[in-house]
């Protein structure tokens, strides 16, 4: 027997898990509120000195003056011009929405109308109630096949739900209609606007209000004043704001900082429940390797050999023993098939296992096998009539024989026997299955060891690989 040849692995996983970060400092998040908040107060206080600066800038000496009436007239000119245009705007910013809305929407219904209609082969509702109505005739007049019957039925909802496309159909094609409807409407409504008047009557009053302002310069230096002031004011707004981002900057860096070593702690979690996972499943793949390894060891065939034994014992329990203590026909076939014990490493037949149901193997006494079915006294005395029957030379009766022996005989690929004439057949084919059993054991357990050392290579190369992905 050659050598066995046994799957060598390691129980050690292959990943470790590294060491963490130093933990960082959390930023307190109610400091940095309180900052935030005074820095706000801050800022509010600045652009409140500003909306009154340029309220002063906007009560200066430029409203004073001989033309100062006639600026008024030309500022509320301008307003009302102002006030079209911004209506005009809105109104026309609506309009152009609407008309790219309507663009878009034929566009998509177009082409969804177009693949439909690729898809139909009817192109009108009357067409397919022509078709129905024919067919429809057809079945009543009784004079088709009950194939053709049943195809034109079954034709029918087909046409059916071909109307209804066609009918959705139209209905889109109806919807592109309106849409185009309105878009022509549009089109036409955005030809007649009088913006352009608009805009120029605006720039001739603009231009106008400049020269009345370049010509006033009553109050220059208050303005001056105020613009240097407002300069301050910008400055100033300008630095606390810069504080104010450096501020959120400064804790955004500390939070990314605290969240990154919070991400970096969880991966090292999950590594190492990773770890002990693939350690698991290492445990566990050996634990299944060692035991079909285990189950390899078995002698191959024993199920079969114990239950030749049983079947052999059986029928010989219902074959008499002759006068001189002689063994019969079968017996002495199975005695001279039987290996010795030397040359055989068979186990012995236990009494436990390997028994067909409701029977129980026994030891031999006097040379003769006995069996024990559990059976009532009455079925014992049935028994004995029929030994006294077949030991009185009587014809030979049918054998009836439990359910679990004839599927042991089934199992075995042995002829059941159907009467008491073939019960020595039975004990000799018996026999011969038993023996040729035990000549192939040998070489089918070594093929079973080779077979299971080969599905745990394989059980092992799969762990391997799934390791190196999880690694």
């Amino acid at each position: 027997m050659a050598p066995e040849s046994t799957t060598q692995i390691s129980s050690e996983p292959r990943t470790t898990v590294s060491a963490g970060k130093a933990r960082p400092l959390r930023p307190n998040t109610e400091q940095h509120k309180k900052q935030l908040a005074e820095l706000d107060t801050r800022i509010a206080n600045l652009r409140k000195e500003q909306d009154e600066v340029r309220k002063g800038l906007g009560e200066s000496n430029t409203r004073r003056g001989p033309y100062a009436e006639e600026r008024n007239k030309l500022v509320a000119s301008l307003q009302e011009i102002r006030t079209e245009q911004n209506g005009l705007r809105k109104s026309r910013g609506k309009v152009f929405d609407r008309q790219a809305s309507l663009t878009a929407s034929i566009r998509k219904k177009t082409a969804e109308l177009k693949a439909q209609q690729s898809k139909l082969t009817y192109k009108s509702i009357e067409e397919i109630d022509k078709e129905i109505a024919k067919k429809e005739k057809q079945i009543e007049s009784g004079q088709l096949k009950i194939v053709e019957e049943r195809r034109l039925a079954s034709e029918i909802p087909s046409l059916r739900r071909a109307k209804k496309l066609v009918e959705q159909v139209a209905a889109a094609q109806k919807e592109i209609d309106e849409e185009t409807a309105e878009l022509a409407k549009i089109d036409a409504q955005l030809g007649d606007t009088n913006a352009q008047a608009l805009s120029d009557e605006h720039e001739r009053l603009q231009n106008k209000l400049d020269g009345l302002r370049a010509s006033q310069d009553v109050g220059q230096k208050q303005r001056d004043a105020l613009l240097s002031k407002r300069a301050r004011i910008m400055k100033e707004l300008d630095s606390a704001w810069d504080e104010k981002r450096a501020l959120q900057d400064e804790h955004r860096k500390m939070n990314n900082a605290f969240y990154h070593w919070q991400q970096e702690e969880r991966k090292l979690k999950a590594q190492k429940e990773k770890e002990e996972r693939v350690l698991r499943q290492r445990e566990e793949r050996l634990a299944v390797a060692q035991e079909r390894r285990e189950e390899a060891e078995e002698p191959a065939f024993q199920d079969e050999i114990n239950s030749c034994n049983t079947l052999i014992a059986y029928l010989r329990g219902l074959v008499p023993s002759t006068a001189s203590g002689g063994k019969s026909e079968g017996s002495k076939s199975e005695e001279s098939t039987r290996p010795s014990s030397a040359a055989s490493s068979t186990r012995e037949t236990d009494s436990s296992e390997h028994v067909p149901a409701g029977m129980v193997a026994v030891k031999k006494t006097g040379g003769e096998e006995s069996y024990f079915a559990g059976t009532s006294d009455r079925s014992k005395k049935k028994h004995y009539q029929r030994k006294d029957c077949r030991a009185s030379g009587t014809k030979a009766d049918v054998l009836r024989l439990p359910l679990a022996v004839a599927e042991r005989f089934l199992e075995l690929r042995v002829d059941i026997p159907t009467n008491t004439m073939g019960i020595a057949a039975a004990l000799k084919n018996l026999a011969a299955r038993k023996q040729h059993f035990i000549d192939q054991q040998p070489r089918a357990t070594e093929e079973k060891k080779k077979k299971a050392e080969e599905e745990i290579a394989k059980l092992m190369s799969e762990l391997n690989a799934d390791e190196k992905i999880t690694a």
